[in-house]
């Protein structure tokens, strides 16, 4: 008995709606083989086949990565069997919703193993293995699909029976090779924009990064000082920052102890007991590989900002004189915008919640997360209020209106990432950055004019790049409603023409499952 026809059940529905002529309607499971034994792929454990892991299947596109070749015996136990031309169909979430169903093709010896996670179609005579690919392949299939899964969330699975029990509209097999080949022709002028969209993204990427480069170091507003000398150097800037941040952190200090319902310093004696707690910040150590314009000056970042963690997440710690409020995650700080999307609430004491409270203007910097992605940040603008931060989001309050937090921000992003990988930790699931460490960052600090109008620039390069991206967008949404169009026309006989001389799906269908018995 073949194993291409072997197991295939029941008989083709005898309600074929609407199909074109010479089409009927099979369930998954009349057409091919599902998950069949793996006993039907037993080569000698000495040879050599091919490994897919699912990172091995491409999403959407069905193109597997072949490089990993392993002894049959090294994984024939625990891992799923498969064979050249089977169809391979992800079942769990979320690669199925992403569309990783690939047919097994240049299989090492004709022979693969991969994961658990792959459901095998073993087509059989009477169905083309990329027609079955392209039917459950459409967003229409796969949304179906998801709403069967089962199982615990962030681990849901599409059950075998209902891939099996999928009605299938089956054209002719010569019409359906037609269709295949009309789709593959089609898809092909399809890739060929979304492979210039995905080099637009790119082109996009590094023009932003060079955009943000080019602010920070003064290339954007070289023309702008030729026209515009300034008055006051970055080095007496930096001077009288440092004046306004001994003075606001004397006024933070005080309102500290108004909060907690403490006597504030009334004398000269007391006011003068209170100052010399002020620890001076260190001045900023320059990076070597990096030139600022004459005028500028280096500054730490905790020369321009009064820097604070936030509150520490325990649910299990009781807390006196309670108050919840919303609060800001490593999730919603993103660098270059603040995500308010999703925000969570926490309970605090109400000391804590004035200490953590933010205010617009405030800059944000994530502490904890992936090492790429220390640093990274944007401005707060007060649009929750009252709002705090996580302990894994540091906050820079700016120590003078003649710090711009967009300047200080971009900094932070553009070139901040090589200072935060040196300077984090990293552990086995997650890298850090201490407040004294991120207190240390060099930032290049300009007169304050021309601050604002790097800024303005930045701004006004960086929406150009967006409504680019939002063009771009729109055009991957458009091929990707059109690749579901074709497959619609597809699967309702209306991508080619009939031929009344192919042999009828239900015709063939039956002569197969003779054959079978």
């Amino acid at each position: 008995m073949a194993d291409g026809v072997h197991g295939l059940k029941g008989e083709a529905s005898t309600t074929d709606g609407n199909l074109p002529s010479g089409w009927c309607l099979a369930t998954v499971e009349e057409v091919a083989w599902v998950n069949p034994p793996g006993k039907t792929v037993s080569p000698s454990d000495d040879t050599i086949i091919s490994f897919l892991p699912m990172p091995a299947v491409e999403a959407l596109s069905g193109e597997i990565d072949l490089n990993d070749q392993r002894p049959f015996g090294s994984v024939k136990k625990g891992f799923t069997r498969f064979r050249e031309g089977d169809l391979l169909f992800a079942k769990i979430t979320p690669s199925m919703e992403n569309g990783k169903i690939a047919v097994a093709r240049g299989l090492k010896n004709g022979l693969g193993c991969g994961t658990t996670e792959f459901h095998v179609l073993r087509p059989s005579e009477a169905v083309a293995v990329d027609f079955l690919r392209y039917f459950v392949l459409r967003d229409a299939y796969r949304g179906e699909a998801k709403r069967h899964m089962s199982g615990a969330v962030g681990q849901q699975r599409v059950p075998k029976s209902f891939l099996a029990s999928t009605e299938i509209p089956l054209a002719p097999l010569a019409e359906q090779r037609r269709i295949v080949s009309r789709i593959e022709e089609l898809f092909s002028k399809i890739e060929a924009g979304e492979r210039a969209i995905k080099q637009g993204r790119k082109d996009l990427k590094r023009y932003r990064k060079a955009v943000l480069k080019a602010a920070v170091t003064g290339a954007l507003t070289e023309d702008w000082r030729a026209a515009n000398p300034s008055t006051e150097t970055g080095e007496a800037l930096l001077t009288r920052i440092l004046e306004e941040r001994r003075e606001a952190w004397e006024v933070a200090e005080i309102g500290k102890l108004k909060a907690r319902g403490k006597v504030t310093p009334k004398t000269a004696a007391e006011l003068s007991k209170l100052r010399a707690r002020y620890k001076a910040p260190e001045a900023a150590v320059p990076p070597d590989e990096l030139d600022v314009p004459d005028g500028w000056n280096w500054a730490a970042l905790e020369e321009l900002c009064l820097i604070k963690g936030g509150v520490t997440v325990d649910r299990k710690r009781a807390v006196t004189d309670p108050v919840t409020l919303p609060y800001l995650r490593v999730a919603n700080v993103q660098a270059g915008r603040i995500d308010i999307s999703e925000i969570k609430e926490i309970t605090v004491s109400k000391m804590k919640a004035h200490d953590c409270a933010l205010q617009a203007g405030d800059i944000l910097l994530n502490e904890g997360g992936d090492l790429d992605k220390l640093g990274r940040g944007w401005v707060w603008y007060g649009q929750l209020n009252p709002c705090l931060h996580q302990n894994h989001v540091f906050r820079a309050r700016p120590a003078s209106p003649k710090v711009s937090p967009e300047f200080v921000s971009h900094y932070a992003n553009a070139l901040g990432q090589s200072f935060f990988m040196e300077k984090g930790k990293q552990s086995v699931n997650l890298a850090s950055i201490s407040l004294t460490a991120i207190s240390r960052l060099p930032v290049p600090l300009p007169p304050y004019e021309e601050q604002l109008e790097i800024v303005s620039r930045v701004e006004e390069a960086l929406s150009r790049a967006d409504a680019a991206e939002a063009t771009l967008d729109e055009q991957a949404r458009a091929a990707r409603a059109l690749r579901q169009s074709i497959l619609k026309a597809a699967f309702t006989g209306r991508l080619v023409p009939q031929d009344p001389n192919d042999e009828p799906a239900r015709k063939l269908l039956k002569r197969v499952k003779a054959r079978a018995q």
